[in-house]
């Protein structure tokens, strides 16, 4: 199916933050993003339209949320969403804004007592994967052309991987079980960059990477071509 546009949702490495032309990043104005990134140069080679749905620091939740708003009005584009971090817990508060917890996060408020009491990494695990899980389900359910990526290292992990201690408890191989379910879906849907995360392919090749953590424009550029021919199967479309 010819797409119109490409539409990229995630964080800031979906927004393209250290790249040259990223606009800074401010809150409460419209959504500014880099023409650099990736997905935004996958468009390029499709000579179709971009645009891009993200804001550095937001949880998996808070992507799924903004994804799900586009569906039914680009029912002819092709998604891009690159999941982040599953630290990362966003929440609404009673102004029906969203903010988000992590670790590096600027939010005070709640922090401290979420990351010492809350925070548990199977938990993290299981409920983004759900998330992840839900929003292929309503994709799927529309006919709408994805491409998932993720940055989070443990997205295909399990319990044993997670847990030093050997056999299982009862209670963890409850969780083992419940987390299996959902990744016998996600795993291979989620595209990885021979077998690594972007940043992680991107530091393994020596591509440069900003102050900030995020990787510039030579690792886009090469992820584009990477996509291109491992994904999108771009060489059999005559795209270079």
């Amino acid at each position: 199916m010819p797409y119109e546009k490409v539409i990229a949702v995630g964080d800031s490495f979906t927004r393209g933050d250290e790249l040259a032309d990223c606009p800074k990043q401010i809150l409460g104005a419209p959504l500014s993003f880099s023409n650099n990134t990736w997905p935004a140069l996958i468009a390029k080679n499709l000579s179709i339209n971009y645009d891009c749905i993200a804001v550095g620091g937001r949880g998996n939740q808070w992507i799924s949320w903004a994804l799900l708003q586009q569906i039914d009005i680009h029912c002819n584009a092709l998604f891009v969403v690159n999941w982040t971090y599953f630290c990362r817990f966003d929440f609404v508060d009673p102004d029906d804004q969203w903010n988000t917890l992590s670790p590096g996060s600027k939010t005070k408020k709640f922090k401290t007592e979420y990351f010492k009491n809350l925070d548990s990494d199977i938990w993290n695990l299981i409920r983004n994967l759900q998330i992840i899980h839900s929003t292929f389900c309503l994709l799927k359910e529309n006919n709408i052309d994805f491409i998932f990526t993720c940055h989070e290292p443990i997205f295909n992990q399990s319990v044993e991987n997670l847990r030093s201690l050997y056999p299982l408890t009862g209670i963890q191989k409850r969780w083992q079980i419940s987390i299996q379910k959902l990744s016998q879906v996600v795993i291979p849907i989620v595209h990885e960059f021979e077998g690594l995360t972007f940043k992680e392919w991107s530091i393994e090749h020596g591509y440069d990477i900003g102050p900030g953590g995020h990787p510039l424009e030579k690792a886009h550029i090469e992820a584009a071509k990477y996509i291109n021919t491992h994904v999108m199967e771009g060489k059999n479309n005559g795209h270079r």
